[in-house]
């Protein structure tokens, strides 16, 4: 890498955050000084913050920063905007700049960790003119001097945002690790330039991969979700490459818990809904006895169940009578985030349609409304539902949490996990409720293999056959 003394200024200063030093601190201080000390528990191995200026982010990022006070690392590994298709086959683009200056001094770059990637792996490119263009970097760099000392960076601007680029990195990270205590930091903000109320929902899907770990569903989000289609963004996420290695360095550190600390849009600050930018900080956190960091399992009050089941209802009835026309949403946060939804109907206790999606794709309210229909008109088991028919349904509704890999049968808990499968282009999935008829853990995942995803009885032992869990909020119409 050619590396020598070489310092890269300060861009962004006097426009993304004060340029003067004294007024920079007294901003952080006072931003700081408004978060509560972070209680969670737990080892943190990685964080995300959003890399706006700091009129708009500084108030989401600083609960992070904040909480990394208390944190022990010396180097910190700042992964900030991604190329996507413009720079396809590249993991990251490094620099060889010897310090990064901010208004508060120079923070040093571990050109040892640096040269060590660039390396390891000709996918790594070196290009300092970019790096000086680019603010994601700069604009974490003086939270980080106000909450800790002694630290040195390795700055990565990430290339093309695939799940192998994203372990490559935390793999070549970990090998050439020695005695350093990393902190990977991913500097990413969220959707780009929808609605407000469009940016919570898209948000809400993001940040629901990055709770679940689930690097895959992450960066196929960012490459061919349906955002652009339907929405009309320009990205739900800047930089799902420097989050996506958060997740892995996460896993590979036995982290095991993200704790979102605090979301937000741009119009929350500027007043302007129409057209904003996503935010979001996370931590991830290796749990500790006695920490607080469980997540509670997914609900839904009384109301809003039957709110939606009598939208299940009134829909099949619309399609049926030809009146069909989309609804208001609701007035309520819980049922405008993103959700993974199946609609079961059964008449006189047998079951008459099924369907349903693994992906939050669709706002609930809107995802109830869309697989009703199809569990009444389109489940090639049955044939369509008929207007006499639908005084005798029973409508259920499941609401999945995200999908957990596990490594083997044995972490599956009968009657309380619902499972998938999947070897090749062969996959099934079965609801918890299904240990009602098949209680017994052979048995489930034998018909599940055989008659669910056409695998022979025995695949779920299989070492090439994946396997993920999730549990459902199930609920029902009352007895009629």
């Amino acid at each position: 890498m050619n590396i020598k003394e070489n310092i890269r200024p300060a861009r962004v200063a006097g426009s993304f955050y004060e340029g003067d030093a004294e007024k920079l601190q007294r901003e952080l201080d006072r931003r700081l000084a408004k978060v509560p000390a972070y209680t969670g528990g737990g080892e943190i191995v990685a964080a995300a913050v959003p890399h706006a200026g700091y009129v708009y982010s500084a108030d989401i990022a600083a609960p992070v920063f904040k909480a990394l006070a208390q944190a022990s690392f010396d180097t910190v590994v700042i992964i900030g905007h991604d190329f996507g298709a413009n720079a396809p086959g590249v993991i990251g683009v490094l620099c060889n700049y010897t310090a990064f200056r901010t208004p508060l001094g120079e923070v040093p770059v571990d050109t040892e960790l640096s040269e060590a990637l660039h390396s390891s792996d000709n996918r790594f490119v070196v290009h300092n003119q970019v790096h000086r263009q680019e603010h994601s970097i700069e604009v974490q760099l003086p939270f980080l001097q106000t909450v800790a000392h002694d630290f040195k960076i390795v700055p990565i601007l990430f290339g093309e945002a695939t799940p192998e680029h994203c372990r490559r990195l935390a793999e070549l990270l970990e090998e050439h690790r020695g005695n350093r205590r990393i902190l990977v930091l991913s500097s990413t903000d969220l959707s780009h330039y929808p609605t407000a109320q469009t940016a919570r929902e898209l948000d809400a899907q993001t940040v629901a991969y990055a709770k679940s770990l689930d690097l895959e569903g992450l960066c196929n989000w960012q490459s061919q979700g349906p955002w652009e289609r339907e929405f009309g963004v320009e990205t739900p996420i800047c930089s799902a490459g420097g989050l996506g290695t958060a997740l892995v360095w996460a896993q590979m550190h036995n982290a095991n818990h993200c704790e979102i600390m605090r979301q937000g849009n741009s119009g929350d600050v500027s007043g302007d809904d129409a057209r904003v930018v996503g935010y979001a900080s996370m931590l991830f956190v290796r749990q500790t006895a006695g920490g607080n960091t469980a997540t509670p399992e997914f609900t839904l009050a009384p109301a809003q169940q039957d709110y939606l089941l009598k939208l299940a209802r009134q829909t099949i009835h619309d399609e049926l009578s030809g009146t069909a026309d989309t609804p208001e949403p609701p007035q309520d946060n819980a049922l405008l985030q993103p959700a993974a939804v199946f609609v079961t109907l059964h008449k006189h206790g047998n079951l008459r349609g099924c369907i349903g999606t693994t992906a939050a794709r669709l706002p609930l309210w809107q995802a109830v409304i869309e697989y009703a229909k199809l569990a009444a008109f389109e489940d090639p088991r049955f044939g369509a539902v008929t207007a006499d028919e639908l005084p005798e349904l029973d409508i259920e509704i499941s609401v999945l949490s995200p999908m957990r890999k596990i490594a083997s049968a044995s972490e599956i808990i009968p009657g309380k996990h619902g499972v998938t499968v999947r070897q090749g282009f062969r996959s099934g999935l079965f609801l918890p409720q299904v240990w009602e008829q098949l209680p017994d853990l052979e048995s489930f995942m034998g018909y599940l293999c055989a008659e669910k995803a056409g695998l022979p009885w025995d695949a779920w032992q299989s070492p090439k056959t994946e396997l993920q869990v999730f549990t459902v909020h199930a609920f029902q119409e009352p007895a009629r």
